[in-house]
């Protein structure tokens, strides 16, 4: 009898112990998963910094890739210019030639009458002149041509430095069209042209500064 009045008493105290425990348990877990959510919105955190310093980095080379396309396109006005100055240059060469031909066949009539008017000497004398002139007008038409050729060679630089220039201006294009496709490292799908890019810089330059050098 007095058993059967002790097992409440007994199954009571066994139950708070396991109430406690649940509790002390749940109290755990809920600590677990505060901390795993700090932890994972500091590493969201990180992710967006990281994120965020590239698009930085992708807008940077962007921008100097549309400031090396601005170069290219003002590097091209100024030889299209240059080009211009020596075909003027090249017209007035053209005409300074026409002229010392028109005076040498002028001279060269002059002297014929001269030669059938005058005495032997006078004729002689006469002539010598004529022909010295006439030597001096030839030298000046053959250092007009040697001029003219120069000026002629220099414009087929500057056509080619041209050519380059506008070959440039479209690999740089193309370049900054890449930038706009890169994989999750930032760096472009495409393989950029650097090489080709120095290659093209390194032939125009090579070439204005050959056809100044004629146009001296």
């Amino acid at each position: 009898m007095n058993n059967s009045l002790h097992r409440p008493l007994r199954l009571g105290g066994f139950l708070r112990p396991l109430r406690l425990s649940g509790l002390v348990l749940l109290l755990a877990l809920s600590a677990c998963a505060g901390q795993r959510a700090e932890q994972e919105a500091m590493q969201a955190q990180q992710e967006a910094a990281a994120a965020e310093a590239e698009a930085r980095a992708m807008a940077a080379r962007a921008q100097q890739a549309q400031e090396a396309r601005l170069a290219a396109e003002q590097s091209e006005r100024e030889l299209r210019a240059e080009l211009e100055r020596v075909e003027r240059e090249r017209a007035v060469q053209a005409e300074a030639r026409a002229e010392a031909e028109r005076e040498a066949a002028a001279r060269a009539r002059q002297a014929a009458a001269l030669q059938s008017q005058q005495e032997a000497a006078d004729r002689a004398r006469m002539l010598s002149e004529q022909n010295e002139r006439i030597a001096a007008l030839e030298r000046e038409v053959v250092e007009a041509d040697a001029r003219i050729q120069r000026r002629e060679q220099a414009n087929a630089k500057l056509a080619e430095a041209i050519t380059a220039a506008e070959e440039l201006l479209q690999m740089l294009a193309s370049e900054q069209l890449k930038y706009e496709n890169v994989d999750a490292q930032g760096q472009t799908v495409e393989p950029l042209q650097k090489s080709l890019i120095s290659e093209l810089e390194a032939r125009k330059d090579t070439l204005v500064r050959e056809a100044r050098q004629l146009g001296n």
